[in-house]
């Protein structure tokens, strides 16, 4: 007599057991991050006894296209790779300032490395900007960095660079692609610290 009410539980388990038999299947998300010069016991100051100047970053540009936490890479000249599954631990913009700040205070320790916003009448006597044309990997384990970037030192001209650096990763993992930024990103930070540099011991 009771046989028929189970009859719509049937299809009810059958969806529940599809349910749970995908969840199970289902790749976990693996997140990433950046490594800052602070991290390397071996780096050399540049300016041990730096002059206490402030170095204010004022703004990181990044293209829409990788400025996702989605892990991001081409595939070909006009295609790229874009997967969920491996993601930035934080926005790459975000990173890549707070990266910057902290390998040019590790490099200048004799300053103060600042970012935006800084407060009415404590603008920084030096000031950084980044516009990134491209920081990415590509699927061929190769890392390409293209950067014009600002300085701005009191009343000295005003200084544009382009910076321009492709290197080969160590393999063709995303913790590969990580690392393969973090050692970009500190050659560009050196190129920029020695420019501070330099440009403190002019008259």
């Amino acid at each position: 007599m009771n046989r028929p009410l189970l009859n719509p539980l049937i299809p009810a388990c059958a969806l529940l057991l599809l349910f749970f038999g995908c969840r199970s299947i289902t790749p976990s998300v693996s997140y990433y991050t950046m490594r800052t010069l602070q991290e390397e016991s071996t780096t050399q100051a540049l300016a041990p006894n730096g002059s206490h100047r402030t170095i204010g970053i004022r703004n990181v540009l990044l293209p829409h296209v990788i400025n996702r936490t989605q892990m991001v890479r081409r595939s070909g000249n006009y295609a790229v790779k874009i997967d969920n599954y491996h993601r930035w631990a934080e926005y790459p913009d975000r990173m890549v300032l707070q990266l910057l700040q902290g390998n040019l205070q590790r490099l200048l320790p004799g300053s103060q490395v600042v970012k935006a916003p800084w407060g009415v009448g404590r603008e920084p006597e030096v000031t950084l900007s980044f516009h990134f044309l491209e920081l990415i990997g590509s699927t061929d384990r190769k890392m390409e960095l293209d950067v014009v970037w600002t300085l701005l030192d009191g009343q000295k001209p005003s200084l544009t660079r382009r910076t321009h650096l492709i290197e080969s990763t160590d393999g063709d993992g995303f913790e590969d692609l990580a690392r393969a930024h973090s050692r970009l990103l500190a050659e560009l930070s050196r190129e920029v610290a020695e420019t501070i540099a330099e440009r403190n011991d002019q008259p």
